[in-house]
């Protein structure tokens, strides 16, 4: 349990609200505007970093939270206690951080135009057993660099993980894509995981 009674003050706050709600949640799609805006200003309340997303009901008729500290080492704390402290709920599930997703086809609207993961490509690299990463964007300018980063950031954490981007990568860089990056044995982003995990465990073998 997490030893920082103000944090852990405003945590159980946050679930007495969300179990006062539950029918609510349950009917979320009669409610989802007002409480959308609601569970966002909640957790703003624990830490104002935190971010969320809710799923749509699965086929076992569950429905997933996911708190996230939108990449932000210093809330990891806020989401483990969150998400360690959630009460037992029929028809949830409450995940910390935003987990590995198959993003073979997922669309990212930039501007007018809609990249998929596959028009990415990456570089891994190890240095001081830490490991790096270059990810090159397609038509990455200085002019866009900031807007292009914040959406590569999202992408990345569906591919790799939140967990894995935040703490198991030393550094990140970004660069543009080049002509023929096959050429220069560079791999697609929807490949990260299996080359991260493959170097992981190499440079982390009691971990596994």
């Amino acid at each position: 349990m997490n030893s920082n009674p103000e944090l852990m003050s405003e945590v159980i706050s946050f679930w007495n609200w969300f179990e006062t709600n539950l029918n609510r949640f349950n009917s979320f799609e009669d409610h989802q505007a007002e409480l959308m805006e609601e569970l966002g200003e909640r957790l703003y309340e624990v830490d104002d970093g935190l971010t969320f997303e809710l799923s749509v009901v699965d086929s076992e008729g569950v429905r997933d939270l996911v708190i996230s500290a939108d990449g932000m080492k210093d809330l990891f704390p806020a989401v483990l206690a969150l998400t360690e402290n959630a009460p037992e709920l029929p028809g949830w599930t409450f995940t910390p951080f935003r987990q590995r997703l198959d993003v073979t086809q997922f669309g990212l609207q930039f501007g007018d135009r809609e990249l998929i993961a596959n028009d990415f490509y990456f570089w891994l690299q190890t240095e001081e057993g830490a490991i790096d990463l270059i990810l090159f964007a397609p038509d990455l300018t200085e002019e866009n660099r900031e807007e292009m980063m914040g959406a590569a950031f999202i992408l990345l954490d569906m591919t790799l993980g939140e967990y894995d981007v935040t703490l198991n990568l030393r550094y990140i860089d970004f660069q543009p894509l080049p002509e023929d990056p096959e050429a220069e044995e560079l791999q697609p982003l929807p490949e990260l995981p299996q080359a991260f995990d493959a170097l992981y465990s190499t440079l982390y073998p009691e971990e596994e």
